[in-house]
């Protein structure tokens, strides 16, 4: 009996920081992710530098390549993570093409200019997307993307200091599906943030200051309002690593909600501590000024074990959080929530075969009529063979029934990935078969991607069934030229010749208010110039 815990302790579980997309079309515009053993709403997030309040932002795809690559959750007393430092002067240019079914074009632009000390980057991001019934052509006209963006990057050191910024423009004007005639969103987003870190004789100095501006119009049968939301969000991280090897920060924090129905200004200020001892670090800390008057303190622990062929870990966090505006009830007597996250992942890798799991546990709110407990596990699997060939499955399931999970019941991801080499290898082709379906989803589970925010379904023409898409992807580089070819939803794209297959089976609706997903089919070119 006790082997048999050992081993499915060791098979219990996906990776938390692993993320899960569903998305509402294949172009990347909008859907949710499944991470760190929940839903991924109402959190403010970061993308290197760059600020993300997350009340109306919780997809990064949207926002393209650039910015999901640098993809991060916002935790208690986390600083942005610092980009590579450049080692030699090099100028590096690329573009990124994909175009495909339903009208699909986009298209990422950059340049790095780097030298040992210093590095300048620049970002420009635009897509064009149709949809595969015409939701995302807006009402107005014009034949604008339906997102661009754009972002400059820059960082710097010298002796005991050491300097890094970005800013950012994202612009959505997009269409909406809507029972009659398209709705619209117009969302404008400003983004910046700065780290700076300096040695002083023994202590180290580490500031973070993060800027958030929201400025969206959405018109939307399902919206009572369809006036301007706007949302300000400003953050102040001050940290001191002194010799003891203790750390003591203060973060300062307001978020702004305005519009005709929310009129809310928040301050709140976290005051904490942190100590490592050995394979175990420990963070306490308190929320004062507008907390959560239940219970305004504030953990994190992780523990981390290396072991000869494996690890464990064991990770606890619990914060208060600013309410979704469309669910702060101001006869509450406060405007935050509790959640507190925890979780035992483990790992074993023997030769070509690695597994590595998760159980987590979360619980949003401290009240016991208002408590909401998330409980996740899974498993992900590799197993890697001949010169770079490897097939893989990801499992997660979700053991309860609450909404804030995502109702995915069981997810599944299964695949073969692998490189030729043709033509006396001056073709490489890096070629990737999938699969993915869920089972046992809950009736229950809603999501509002009007609003941002999951609800408990009461509709049955709303209730997603379940559905198992096969999907390929294969890249050739020649030259330094990398030519990409992907279709989604193969079944879909061959129902022609596949006459026993019914169309409820070739088809996937992702969500109640979007129209269900046929095949979409790319082809891509990308080109690096470096000098």
């Amino acid at each position: 009996m006790g082997k048999i815990i050992v081993y499915l302790s060791l098979m219990t579980g996906l990776i938390a920081q692993n993320s899960y997309l569903i998305p509402f079309d294949w172009g990347g515009q909008n859907g949710m992710i499944i991470t760190d053993g929940s839903l991924f709403w109402n959190q403010a997030w970061n993308s290197g530098m760059l600020l993300f309040d997350g009340t109306y932002s919780t997809y990064p795809n949207r926002y393209g390549p650039h910015i999901t690559r640098k993809f991060q959750q916002s935790g208690i007393g986390v600083l942005p993570s610092w980009s590579e430092w450049p080692d030699s002067d090099k100028v590096d240019t690329y573009f990124d093409y994909y175009r495909g079914d339903y009208l699909y074009d986009q298209l990422e632009v950059g340049a790095d200019f780097e030298n040992p000390g210093r590095k300048i980057g620049f970002r420009g991001f635009k897509r064009t997307h149709g949809g595969n019934t015409g939701h995302y052509l807006h009402p107005g006209g014009g034949s604008s993307p339906i997102h661009h963006s754009y972002r400059v990057n820059y960082k710097t050191k010298k002796d005991n200091q050491k300097l890094e910024a970005s800013a950012g423009r994202f612009v959505t004007r997009s269409g909406l599906p809507d029972s009659t005639t398209n709705g619209l969103e117009n969302d404008n987003i400003l983004s910046a943030g700065l780290r700076y870190q300096r040695y002083l004789g023994n202590w180290t100095m580490n500031t973070y200051v993060g800027q958030f501006f929201e400025h969206r119009l959405v018109h939307h049968s399902s919206m009572a309002d369809s006036n301007y939301q706007d949302i300000n969000r400003g953050r102040i991280n001050i940290q001191f690593d002194v010799p003891s090897g203790i750390t003591f920060g203060l973060t300062q924090e307001y978020q702004q909600v305005s519009d005709n129905l929310h009129n809310r200004s928040l301050k709140w200020t976290k005051l904490y501590s942190a100590k490592s001892i050995g394979n175990l670090s420990l963070m306490g800390g308190v929320q004062i000024l507008n907390s959560d008057d239940s219970f305004p303190f504030l953990w994190k622990l992780n523990y981390l074990k290396t072991l000869r062929k494996g690890f464990i870990q064991v990770t606890s966090t619990g914060f208060p959080n600013p309410k979704h505006p469309h669910l702060d009830d101001p006869l509450d007597k406060s405007s935050f929530e509790f959640w507190s996250r925890s979780a035992i992942r483990s790992g074993i890798s023997q030769g070509g075969i690695s597994v590595n799991g998760l159980l987590s546990f979360v619980q949003r709110g401290i009240d016991a009529d208002e408590d909401e407990k998330i409980l996740f596990t899974g498993v992900d699997i590799e197993y890697r063979f001949k010169k770079g060939w490897k097939v893989y499955s990801n499992v997660i399931t979700q053991l309860d029934s609450s909404i804030y999970g995502g109702g995915i019941g069981t997810m599944i991801v299964t695949g073969l990935h692998g490189n030729l080499n043709l033509f006396k290898r001056s073709m490489k082709i890096d070629a990737h078969l999938w699969g993915n379906g869920t089972m046992s989803r809950f009736s229950s589970f809603g999501f509002d991607p009007i609003r941002h925010v999951p609800f408990s379904n009461t509709n049955s023409e709303w209730i997603l069934p379940d559905k198992w898409l096969l999907h390929f992807e294969a890249k050739a580089n020649v030259s330094g030229v990398i030519i990409s070819y992907k279709i989604n939803n193969i079944l879909n794209a061959v129902s022609g010749f596949s006459n026993g297959l019914k169309d409820d089976n070739i088809w996937v609706r992702p969500n109640h208010l979007y129209p269900p997903l046929g095949r979409m089919m790319q082809f891509g070119i990308t080109w690096h110039f470096n000098n």
